[in-house]
């Protein structure tokens, strides 16, 4: 078979290109679809049983907001749930995590599985939105044995915060469960749910439209959840319950190549292995290092709360590029590299800020610490895809081939954040072509930290709906 001239394979690099640009938005249209219908086919399967999404299985201080205790109490976890000891005998709040507003004229039953080790006086706190006023409904004093009684939201007194009477909230943005026990006693919450009666029917599903971007598809199912929070989209049906094993097989099997491939080229003789390297050794090495983190991030395991399994298959491809660099395998690379050179990556910037100037709003800058676990996070991403990636591609494939490869790769480490899918894509076709030429990562570390940081300020909330990838990206 005929190879293909250098202009030959540059130009099929460049249509190549063009066409990933445009199937990028396609491909994080397509997963956040399905992450919404599964979303709500969860949803429905829950609404089924006579509960509800908003549920909470409370095993540790991440499963209530600020993963703390508000006023008069300390949290620590117990064997199967959380207590909160009271430390002055003034009142605590325990908030109840609300990804989404809550219907209450549908969900008009509060659930808790709890126990105290002694009376106490208790109370409801709901803001309808997060800027609306607090409506209090006092519980009374309550027995332990009455903590896990069912609440009629909508049979209790609600009062404001001068204790005048207001309607029963119907929606809540915030909701917390206020108690009031003598220092040194213990409650101790397993589980809290919002639940239907028994004869409502949750609204029917309704199909996601055609033709919508991810940003669009997320768009549309915010606006329709703003209206009905029960609603329910697409026609998903819940998938049973996985073996407890089925989880850990894709890291099992990424593991086992992990070791394997390695150790059957190191068995082979010096001529197999001569013929094998680098013709095949440096894209198959590149492919074990990214098949875990594109893993994660694209297969939505990067969550508030992400699975173990997930987790386990992004560090174990982090892990090898480790043992490669450790083992000296990798190409050399320098921060630096000669200073008439180390601008050019820095021209992502004024992209940037001309991008920002013309669709971007006033700065809204994160916080310091923030900013700079970014600006690592930066390094990382930077050395990952091209002191290891691009530079084992570099090995075996031509530039513009390595290049394409390991932009498309920095891509899809962005799914399914489609806008920031393709500036991540346009911007490492640049640095890749340059860190190939001069092998330095200083320069391009800190020209994509810069334009996230000016991304994140100014175009966030705008036309790019945030700087989040993977599940984080769905909230």
């Amino acid at each position: 078979m005929r190879k293909l001239s250098p202009r030959g394979t540059a130009f099929a690099a460049v249509l190549l290109a063009v066409a990933s640009l445009f199937a990028l938005p396609w491909l994080a249209a397509t997963v956040v679809r399905g992450a919404i219908e599964r979303d709500s086919a969860n949803d429905r399967a829950a609404y089924a049983t006579g509960s509800s999404p908003w549920r909470w299985h409370l095993r540790d201080s991440g499963d209530v907001v600020a993963g703390r205790v508000f006023g008069g109490g300390r949290l620590q976890q117990v064997p199967g749930g959380l207590q909160v000891r009271a430390t002055d005998g003034s009142p605590l709040e325990i908030g109840f995590p609300l990804r989404r507003p809550a219907d209450l004229r549908a969900l008009a039953t509060l659930r808790l599985d709890a126990s105290a080790s002694a009376a106490g006086h208790y109370a409801l706190a709901v803001r309808p939105t997060l800027q609306a006023p607090v409506a209090h409904a006092d519980l009374g004093n309550l027995s332990p044995e009455a903590l896990s009684h069912p609440v009629r939201l909508d049979r209790l007194k609600w009062t404001d915060d001068t204790h005048h009477t207001v309607n029963a909230p119907g929606r809540a943005a915030m909701l917390r469960l206020v108690a009031t026990l003598p220092a040194g006693q213990t409650l101790t919450l397993r589980e809290a749910s919002l639940a239907p009666p028994q004869t409502w029917l949750p609204p029917a599903a309704t199909s996601l439209p055609d033709g919508l971007s991810a940003e669009g598809l997320l768009d549309w199912r915010d606006a329709r959840l703003a209206t009905s929070p029960t609603a329910s989209f697409g026609n998903a049906v819940r998938q049973p319950p996985a073996p407890a094993w089925q989880p850990w097989a894709a890291p099992l099997l990424y593991l086992l190549l992990l070791v394997v491939v390695p150790s059957v080229r190191a068995a082979m003789k010096p001529a197999e292995a001569d013929a094998v390297r680098p013709v095949r050794a440096g894209p198959i090495e590149a492919l074990l290092v990214i098949a875990g983190p594109v893993w994660f991030i694209a297969g939505l395991g990067l969550s508030a709360r992400p699975a173990a399994p997930a987790v386990v298959m992004f560090a174990l491809g982090v892990v090898y590029a480790l043992v490669l660099a450790i083992r000296r395998q990798l190409p050399r690379w320098r921060w630096l590299g000669a200073w008439r050179t180390a601008g050019w990556p820095l021209l992502a910037l004024p992209v940037t800020i001309a991008i920002v100037a013309v669709a971007g709003h006033a700065p809204v800058w994160p916080v310091p610490g923030r900013a700079l676990l970014y600006i690592a996070w930066a390094f990382v991403q930077q050395w990952l895809i091209l002191a290891v990636v691009a530079s084992l591609l570099a090995r075996a494939l031509t530039r513009p081939l390595a290049v394409l490869l390991a932009a498309l790769t920095f891509a899809l480490l962005h799914t399914p954040n489609s806008l920031l899918m393709q500036l991540c894509f346009v911007a490492e076709l640049g640095w890749a072509w340059w860190y190939l030429h001069h092998r330095a990562l200083l320069p391009v570390a800190l020209a994509h930290a810069s334009s996230a940081l000016l991304l994140q300020a100014c175009l966030a909330g705008g036309i790019l709906r945030s700087l989040e990838v993977s599940a984080r990206f769905l909230g």
